[in-house]
């Protein structure tokens, strides 16, 4: 429980959108403003939002960072972090570092995730989808911290074995944005393979998994997994009620 420091005290939440989309319309707009006006003041973190158009997802992780951490350093409120698929990956990286003591002049006392392509297996609010974030999991320890995941989608309810991790590990510093760019970009998938650090989604212990891929690939891009879901089902209410209650129930 956050104990607010007076009866009127507001928090920032800090929220980073997803890729291509830095303004938050759709799925962090909503979040925004569902939550209590009388207690939360939310802003979006500008930042490129790109996946190799003209940044590489590693640059723009890199750079949403910064920019979060400075926007964070910049008020003299306490924060809530907030990210959406891509800038869930930053806000709970960064929520990530504060529990482990690496930044400690940030006041960060709770943290919300929609889509993290890092969310740990089992932490969601209400009904778990199963699966895993596409690139992993990351814990958030030192704070509380709350997931929205939608049944389907890949990006953070991907099986243990889905080829589509693939995608997540070998693309990470993809660019055509030129010829140095694309360099670098097969660099790292050397780096990659020679540091064995691909998720093993081949293991035949997963291959019932493998065949869901195309469904996984297909909520993604046409279904609505990864965006309108958030919504029909009710996971962005039910993220910022959880958020309202962690701090308003300090208040009383």
């Amino acid at each position: 429980m956050v104990v607010p420091r007076s009866r009127r005290e507001v928090f920032d939440v800090c929220i980073v959108g997803g890729t291509w989309n830095p303004d938050g319309e759709g799925v962090c707009r909503a979040f925004a403003e569902t939550l209590d006006p009388k207690l939360f003041a939310p802003r979006m973190i500008p930042y490129p939002a790109d996946y190799g158009r003209d940044v590489a997802y590693a640059d723009s992780v890199a750079e949403g960072r910064r920019l979060l951490i400075e926007a964070i350093e910049s008020t003299p409120n306490r924060v809530v972090l907030a990210g959406y698929s891509q800038g869930a990956a930053i806000a709970g990286n960064v929520a990530a570092e504060i529990g482990r003591g690496e930044l400690p002049q940030l006041d960060v006392v709770a943290c919300a995730l929609i889509a993290d392509p890092l969310r740990p297996e089992g932490e969601c609010v209400g009904d778990d989808p199963g699966g895993y974030g596409i690139a992993g999991q990351r814990e958030v320890l030192g704070m509380p911290a709350y997931w929205a995941a939608a049944e389907g989608d890949p990006i953070t309810a991907l099986p243990a074995g889905s080829p589509l991790r693939s995608i997540a590990d070998l693309t990470e510093y993809f660019s055509l944005a030129n010829p140095g760019a694309v360099l670098r970009w097969g660099q790292s998938l050397v780096d990659v393979a020679v540091q064995r650090q691909l998720q093993q989604w081949w293991s035949p212990a997963n291959w019932r998994t493998w065949g869901g891929a195309v469904a996984y690939a297909r909520g993604y891009l046409a279904d609505g997994r990864h965006t309108e879901d958030y919504l029909r089902y009710g996971h962005i209410q039910r993220l910022a009620e959880a958020i309202d209650r962690e701090v308003s129930a300090g208040a009383r």
